[in-house]
């Protein structure tokens, strides 16, 4: 029993430890609190100076550089008209388009032959009738100077003028006789029919609108900033700017090449622009199996600017308010920054104002706090080496 006393508490003790033991494996670990970093993270580009050819955009319609109204300078009936004239009909320079009724112009020739013979007739028995005046003058002045109308000059002269006016008459005969025969001015094609065979056509009546193909004009309107941007001097564009015109056709993407023929004389009023007007020669000729270059085809324009050197392009959407940008230091702490905008294109703009180098946030911001400081890393770390792109 003595014994028992002191090895009672002893396994107490025992049993006491294995417990707490088997109860601390069974208790959950309690977690262990992660730092959390709070800083916005962010996409940056460094900022890098390129070269940069700029390119404006605009449009315009396609419309012929020469138009006219087809116009009889004589009054007849058609009696013939040419295949061609019909709407859309191409024609050659040169090529008889319609033929009015030349009897009556015929006829006014032999008249106009008679009157020259009668004309001619009367001056020559005027000078043989001044020759005798002359004579009998001679015979009885006794010597006195005679006067002009004893000599029949008045009368000559009269004759004289009657066979000019009746030589005139002729040739102008010769001419409405000619003009019966209308020809066509240039080569091209007939935009809208306006008459036909067997009609009668009175003098100056519009006979069919007519335009050339030999090249086609399209007018561009640029605004004051768009004209600041390229260069208009003929010496350094080698004579002619060349221009780059697009438009979908038959589905597809299509292309032609002109050049900046001139610019148009002065600001227009209502929209405040001023048209640069491109040349695009032999527009109807089809080129390495593309369309033709259609009147009315409404195209869409590429114009190339002036060099741009030492500029920094980055993505449009880094603009801030219009030309602000957000930089990171050195501490990563951002700041909005006023910079020069030189030009916008899709998707990009060019500054200046920025040293190279600079880290440029280019990810959306909810708020703009001048010194918060961000994690730039958090969000395409590569971008860093970028140039906007």
């Amino acid at each position: 029993m003595r014994h028992l006393k002191w090895i009672l508490p002893i396994l107490v003790l025992l049993v006491a430890i294995f417990a707490f033991r088997i109860i601390s494996k069974m208790r959950p670990e309690a977690p262990v609190a992660e730092r959390v970093d709070k800083r916005p993270g962010v996409t940056v580009i460094n900022a890098r100076p390129i070269n940069y050819q700029p390119v404006i955009h605009t449009q315009g319609t396609v419309r012929p550089k020469t138009s006219i109204e087809l116009v009889p300078e004589v009054a007849g009936k058609i009696i013939w008209v040419s295949p061609s004239f019909s709407n859309g009909g191409a024609y050659k320079k040169g090529e008889t388009l319609i033929r009015i009724d030349p009897r009556n112009y015929e006829f006014a020739i032999e008249a106009a032959q008679a009157n020259v013979a009668n004309a001619q007739a009367a001056l020559a028995r005027e000078i043989a009738e001044g020759e005798i005046a002359k004579q009998d003058w001679d015979d009885i002045s006794g010597g006195r100077a005679a006067t002009d109308l004893a000599l029949r000059k008045p009368q000559l002269a009269g004759a004289q003028a009657t066979l000019a006016s009746a030589n005139a008459a002729l040739n102008k005969a010769k001419l409405d006789l000619q003009r019966t025969n209308i020809t066509a001015p240039f080569a091209g094609r007939v935009d809208v029919k306006r008459s036909g065979l067997g009609q009668y056509v009175s003098l100056g009546k519009v006979l069919a609108d007519l335009y050339s193909t030999d090249a086609a004009e399209i007018h561009l309107p640029l605004t004051d900033t768009q004209m600041g941007k390229i260069d208009l001097d003929p010496s350094s564009t080698d004579g002619k700017l060349k221009v780059r015109l697009f438009a979908n056709v038959g589905g597809k993407r299509q292309s032609w090449q002109g050049q900046l023929a001139r610019t148009s004389g002065a600001v227009d009023q209502a929209s405040r622009v001023l048209n640069l007007i491109v040349e695009v020669e032999d527009p109807y000729g089809v080129k390495n199996g593309g369309p033709p270059l259609l009147n009315g085809l409404f195209v869409e324009a590429e114009i190339p600017g002036v060099a741009l050197d030492n500029v920094i392009q980055i993505p449009r959407k880094a603009l801030r308010a219009g030309n602000r940008v957000v930089t990171l230091d050195t501490d990563n702490k951002i700041h909005s920054r006023t910079v020069e905008l030189v030009h916008t294109a899709p998707g990009i703009a060019l500054i200046r104002s920025i040293e190279g180098g600079t880290p440029i946030v280019i990810s959306a911001l909810e708020l703009v706090i001048e010194g918060t400081q961000v994690d730039p890393s958090r969000f395409n770390a590569s971008n860093r080496n970028g140039a906007g792109q």
